[in-house]
């Protein structure tokens, strides 16, 4: 039986909870991958509308997830949980019921930034009210799920959708969403406990926020819509001074002895760099193939969704035990070779998927692709660990 908070210590429920309430942001942000095809034809979209359902979700997710930090900081982690989680309800519930592609990415931009706001509350909540043993234990959950709730959307995704369950076909992928999150509203008033970084400055760096959110979209709208506006690639180009300006911004606000979003005193520290450049490549590297894979699966070799989604079961089982031997990996032959291990196999299992499926086109099975999905896991798992 487990015991209500006691001197504000997060419970195992209140763990239980948050665990939740990190997976469906992430899920979602793969579960999608393998409805795209029946979505686009529902909704009668193109390739182009198909990758913005991907993109915008991404976009305003990274643009805000600093910004969600912040606040949480100032106006207590257990309140912006609870506004993030509810807001993510109503956003799944508008995803659901679209009927056209513009209400489909409304939802999911509002999704987007309701994840922004709810997930960074969840690791600052765990560092905050517990200790130890039990620190440890919660940092460790939160870490497996990071990594394989992506997969497990892959897969999860592609289940619902051919089930068809109650003949909502792709739209299960988000209503599911709807009663969980109430779940965690309801039971999270008991079990979550409020913190909040007292000393938190007022300020927020509004200036920072907004020239962030431009640097992304004048490197992702290009990405995305350039092959109908090809005057768009412009952006790429703006990026350039665009990015100096920020860094400009920063610094100043940095030197005021202001918090800015980016502090680019950190980029003074050579392990930072690293670190920095090494997540980017992880982070960017991983959903991508996930995303370029599915849809390639269903709309090139008519794949059904669970089909794609089953495709990517070695890459989750392979993603589990890459973290189980990481750590022991990581003390026989040093983080950096681990990395560069896990970055080889990455890139060999990136390489076999497009040798797979180009040779053997529409003759090609999900389970042939595992041996390459598998590499694509095992390696993004170590290189995440020891990154």
């Amino acid at each position: 039986m487990v015991s209500r908070l006691k001197n504000n210590e997060l419970s195992l429920i209140g763990l239980l909870l948050l665990v939740i309430g990190q997976v469906l942001p992430q899920i979602d942000f793969s579960i999608v991958n393998v409805a795209l095809d029946v979505i686009g034809q529902s909704l009668k979209t193109d390739k182009t509308g198909l990758v913005l359902v991907v993109s915008l979700y991404g976009l305003s997710f990274a643009a805000l997830i600093a910004t969600g930090g912040k606040l949480g900081d100032k106006y207590g982690r257990k309140r912006l949980f609870m506004i993030g989680i509810m807001g993510f309800c109503i956003a799944s519930a508008i995803c659901g019921i679209a009927t056209n592609i513009l209400t489909m990415l409304t939802g999911r931009v509002l999704q987007g930034i309701c994840a922004a706001i709810l997930l960074p509350q969840i690791l600052a909540t765990i560092h905050t009210t517990l200790e130890g043993e039990r620190h440890r234990f919660a940092v460790g959950i939160y870490t497996s799920i990071a990594g394989l709730s992506v997969v497990i959307g892959q897969v999860l995704g592609g289940w619902m959708v051919s089930a068809n369950i109650w003949d909502l076909g792709w739209r299960i992928a988000f209503f599911v969403n709807v009663p969980i999150c109430l779940i965690i509203f309801v039971f999270g008033f008991f079990y979550i406990p409020e913190t909040k970084n007292t000393s938190a400055q007022q300020h927020m760096d509004v200036k920072g926020i907004i020239l962030f959110i431009l640097l992304l979209s004048f490197i992702i709208i290009p990405v995305t819509l350039a092959e109908h506006w090809p005057l768009l690639w412009w952006l790429v180009i703006g990026s350039v001074p665009l990015t100096m300006i920020f860094w400009r911004v920063e610094k100043n606000t940095e030197e005021s002895g202001r918090k800015p979003i980016l502090p680019p005193s950190l980029f003074k520290r050579p392990m930072v760099i690293n670190g920095f450049v090494s997540e980017i490549t992880v982070t960017f590297a991983y959903p991508g193939y996930l995303f370029v894979t599915a849809l390639c699966l269903q709309s090139e070799l008519h794949y059904s969704s669970i089909e794609s989604g089953n495709t990517f079961i070695a890459l989750g089982a392979m993603f589990f035990t890459g973290s189980l031997v990481s750590k022991s990996l990581s003390q026989n032959i040093g983080d950096h070779k681990t990395y560069a291990l896990g970055a080889i196999l990455t890139v060999i299992g990136f390489l076999g998927t497009i040798v797979l499926i180009s040779d053997y086109q529409a003759n090609i099975r999900f389970y042939e692709l595992w041996i390459a999905t598998g590499a694509v896991g095992f390696g993004n798992s170590i290189m995440l660990t020891s990154a």
